[in-house]
């Protein structure tokens, strides 16, 4: 028992002693990354997503949020039983989209006319987070109209840096690791310009999702004012941006289009690459020859929807703007969406516009790239018109198509030809 008892002890020992010489074992939490208690959202410094999913998790958001929905939800009551009816504040976030009164719940919070901008700060050792969530009421209401309030959470904890070969405006992209969401950064013109216009866009967006009327606007999720600085380090990030949904979430395109209406300089050579996005001008050498059929009940709601879309940015002084066009041949349908649609007319676009015609630049062929909304507005539905052709059924009459997409006609006559179809479910192609 004794010989036993020694050689247990020499052996403890001798592993006692190894154990000095053995290597440290390593932090497995990086010293970019950092945990909060209120929080299950890690806050990563290389992924600013992160910090928006971090705040919208936070308890610290959450709480100043229900503050801020009681306080109106009170203001409403309060209204409501001033005109004589009556309305019970403690379930007026749970009344189905029929049969709730139409200045309560989710359409009433979006459609607000004023906006509350939340700030938060978070530090952790020597790490400095700073977040400003912009038209925090309204965001929320419509993510949650969408269905997608928590989704949003989750995809927005990662992020990866995302080289978007369709944009030619300098700014930075970042794509949610899922694919879901795309975060784009805002220049100081287009925060500008969204901030004065960003209740017109909440107005149409309630008219679209609770007037059932399906709008080709890519939905806008989120504005946000980041800054992230590490002392230590001295790393910094400062960013201002916009979260979008994804058109193409889930989806295998063959061919992705940017369309703005022009002939001029719209063009590039095909590489074959994946996620390539092409042209007007490579649409029309591709629909020579291969082209873009939709059934005639499709191009009618497409036909409205673009109608109404583009008549909402005429109005709001907007141009610019694109319709992405993704062509799914596995499920045979089209994708499409406005995006681009927050940088205004102004005074610069005004200047260019009459410098280009002044000197004929570009001669008589083409157009010019800049014209005012109106003009835009006319030649994006005039190419887009002419870009898809109709398929005619067993029910067709040519009296239906020869209702025109511009000029004189007014919307109503194309609401009364068909309905609107939304940019996500777009016509299926034959």
């Amino acid at each position: 028992m004794t010989v036993g008892g020694s050689f247990l002890a020499k052996t403890l020992s001798s592993l006692w002693g190894r154990g000095r010489a053995l290597p440290l074992l390593d932090y497995p939490i990086a010293s970019s990354e950092h945990f909060f208690a209120d929080s299950g959202v890690v806050l990563r410094e290389d992924e600013p997503s992160s910090l928006i999913a971090f705040t919208l998790s936070s308890s610290t958001y959450q709480h100043r949020l229900e503050t801020l929905r009681a306080s109106h939800a009170s203001e409403t009551v309060v209204s409501a039983d001033a005109g004589d009816c009556t309305f019970s504040s403690e379930r007026w976030d749970t009344i189905s989209v029929e049969s709730r009164p139409p200045a309560f719940g989710l359409e009433a919070q979006l459609r607000r006319p004023e906006g509350t901008h939340l700030r938060f700060e978070f530090n952790s050792g020597g790490s400095r987070f700073h977040i400003r969530t912009l038209f925090t009421e309204q965001f929320d209401a419509l993510r949650r109209a969408c269905g997608c309030e928590q989704s949003f959470i989750q995809s927005l904890s990662r992020c990866v840096k995302w080289d978007s070969s369709g944009g030619k405006s300098g700014s930075a992209f970042l794509k949610t690791k899922d694919d879901r969401f795309v975060i784009k950064e805002f220049s100081r013109a287009e925060m500008e310009a969204f901030l004065s216009g960003a209740t017109g866009y909440f107005q149409y967006m309630a008219g679209a999702i609770f007037g059932a009327r399906p709008t080709t606007l890519a939905k806008i999720f989120g504005c946000f004012r980041i800054s992230i600085r590490n002392t230590q380090t001295g790393k910094s990030i400062k960013l201002d941006c916009l979260v979008i949904e994804n058109l193409f979430y889930g989806r295998q395109m063959h061919k992705i289009f940017d369309l703005k209406g022009s002939l001029r300089n719209r063009h590039i050579r095909e590489t074959g690459r994946a996620d390539e996005v092409l042209l007007d001008e490579n649409l029309v050498e591709i629909a020579s020859k291969s082209p873009l059929f939709v059934r005639e009940h499709d191009k009618r709601l497409l036909r409205a929807a673009l109608w109404n879309d583009s008549l909402w940015l005429e109005r709001q002084n907007v141009m610019d703007y694109s319709l992405v066009v993704g062509l799914d041949k596995d499920r045979k349908e089209l994708v499409v969406g406005i995006i681009d649609f927050v940088r205004t007319y102004t005074w610069d676009k005004k200047a260019e516009s009459w410098l280009k015609e002044a000197s004929g630049l570009g001669g008589s062929k083409a157009t010019p790239t800049v014209i005012t909304p109106g003009l835009y507005r006319q030649r994006f539905l005039t190419f887009l018109d002419s870009s898809f052709l109709l398929v005619p059924d067993a029910w067709f009459t040519p009296a239906d198509e020869a209702i025109p997409l511009h000029g004189s006609t007014s919307s109503s006559a194309l609401y009364a030809a068909g309905g609107i179809i939304s940019g996500k479910d777009a016509p299926a192609t034959s």
